[in-house]
């Protein structure tokens, strides 16, 4: 009984006793896996420990690398920025400088139509003076012939009134002396013959003829008086018409010589202008070969920005298509895990009582996510990023590019505003003196702008599949 009951537990206890052994051997394994474990994280960290300055420095340095374009090509576009700035205000300057050009041309142009014009006013003054002085030298000789005249005939009428009177006056004389003796003669052949008889009588005409004498000799003296009066009057006509002359004289010498000191301003001043029209001629050429220089840089600039612009509707809608396959991809992974997880649902409910207290088994290589097996998807993905980061350095690049327009156009829009404001202001008042021409170097300026393209922001790899 005792040996069947030994038997009986033997075979337990060895059973016991080698799933003891087996567990104990598992025990041992697992530890020793652990410990492998842990000597591989201690090495690892041990070397880590060693290694971190170096591959610090390493990391540092790749840093460096990749930040340092970017802050080159930043620094460039900023002093391209500057330089543009600098370059619309010279721009601004030289047109204000333009347009006080032509503003002094148009004054200069306006002094020698004033001058012209002087010069005709002068010519025609001079004409109307030379007719004046001709109008009256031939109307003073006139006078002068009319008062010769009328002298020549007042003496020739004097001369005769004088000879009448003289003879009128020896007539009268010889006459009376006739008479007298007339008279006398047959006073005396009757005087004794009548005696007192006609005395009365010749009392009467001596009364008589004696008033008939003193009245012409009254009219001979008032023709006389009158002819000196007369005389006087002409003669004082005679000097007032000489004192008008004598002014007109010397009216006309000082026209003349305010005439030949304007001559010689109007010399001076062609002179002069002659002066600053060659010196202006070679200031104006460089001005508009400026101006063309302008017009050239602003079409490029133009058509470059055309041309930047398409591409960047073209990237955009290569991104909008490789976005839109990535949405699809992914709506289909969607669709697949939800039908992976109804899948999952419905074998967890076939499941018996048993499978479901049953822990799942979890392989240690099932914790890693198996991301080897799908080498195309990681590098589609690795593309996508990267043209993603691509767009998004050639959109700020971009965005800088038209923020800087924006205030380029700005600064523009005030310098006209402020350049219309102040066209009615003195020159002195606008702008200040500067001491010489910008010249602007053509071909300086020409790789300035050349060195702002686009492709710097856009990878030679990812033109390529634009292109393609």
């Amino acid at each position: 009984m005792k040996n069947a009951s030994q038997a009986e537990t033997y075979p337990r206890r060895k059973k016991a006793l080698k799933a003891a052994k087996k567990a104990e051997k598992k025990r041992k394994l697992i530890e020793k896996k652990k410990q492998i474990k842990r000597d591989y994280l201690t090495r690892e960290v041990h070397y880590g420990d060693l290694t971190i300055k170096k591959h610090e420095k390493e990391w540092r340095q790749k840093l460096i690398d990749i930040a340092l374009p970017k802050m080159k090509e930043d620094l460039e576009f900023a002093w391209h920025n500057f330089e543009r700035v600098i370059d619309c205000k010279d721009f601004t300057i030289s047109l204000l400088m333009d347009e006080l050009r032509d503003a002094e041309q148009q004054y200069l142009m306006n002094a020698k139509n004033h001058s012209e014009q002087i010069d005709k006013l002068m010519d025609l003054f001079r004409l109307q003076l030379e007719e004046l002085y001709e109008d009256n030298e031939k109307q003073v000789a006139r006078l002068i012939q009319f008062g010769e005249e009328q002298a020549q005939e007042l003496k020739l009428s004097a001369v005769e009134d004088e000879t009448y009177l003289k003879t009128m006056i020896y007539k009268l004389e010889i006459a009376w002396k006739e008479q007298k003796q007339n008279v006398r003669a047959e006073y005396f052949s009757k005087l004794e013959e009548e005696g007192t008889k006609y005395g009365q009588l010749i009392q009467k005409l001596k009364g008589i003829l004696e008033k008939d004498l003193v009245d012409m000799w009254k009219r001979t003296y008032e023709f006389l008086q009158s002819y000196e009066e007369k005389t006087k009057l002409r003669k004082r006509q005679h000097d007032k018409l000489k004192v008008q002359d004598d002014s007109v004289q010397k009216l006309l010498v000082t026209q003349l010589e305010k005439l030949r000191r304007m001559s010689d301003c109007v010399t001076r001043l062609k002179s002069k202008y002659a002066d600053s029209h060659k010196l202006l001629g070679t200031k104006l050429k460089d001005i508009k070969h400026e101006h063309g220089y302008f017009t050239f840089v602003f079409n490029s600039l133009k058509t470059k920005l055309e041309r930047d612009r398409a591409k960047d509707f073209d990237q955009l809608r290569f991104l909008t298509i490789n976005y839109n396959a990535a949405i699809h991809y992914l709506e289909k992974l969607r669709k697949k895990g939800e039908h992976t997880l109804h899948a999952a649902a419905v074998c967890r409910k076939l499941e018996t009582q048993e499978e479901k207290i049953m822990p799942f088994p979890v392989p240690e290589d099932s914790l890693k996510v198996e991301m080897e097996n799908q080498p195309e998807y990681l590098e589609s993905l690795d593309l996508f990023w990267q043209r993603v980061a691509q767009v998004d350095a050639s959109r700020y690049s971009i965005n800088e590019e038209r923020e800087f327009l924006k205030t380029e156009n700005q600064i523009l829009k005030t310098k006209l505003h402020q350049y219309c404001q102040c066209v009615t202001c003195p020159i002195s008042q606008t702008v200040k003196k500067t001491k010489g021409l910008y010249v602007t170097e053509g071909v300086l300026e020409l790789k300035k702008y050349d060195k702002q393209n686009y492709k710097q922001f856009i990878g030679n790899e990812y033109d390529d599949e634009i292109d393609e």
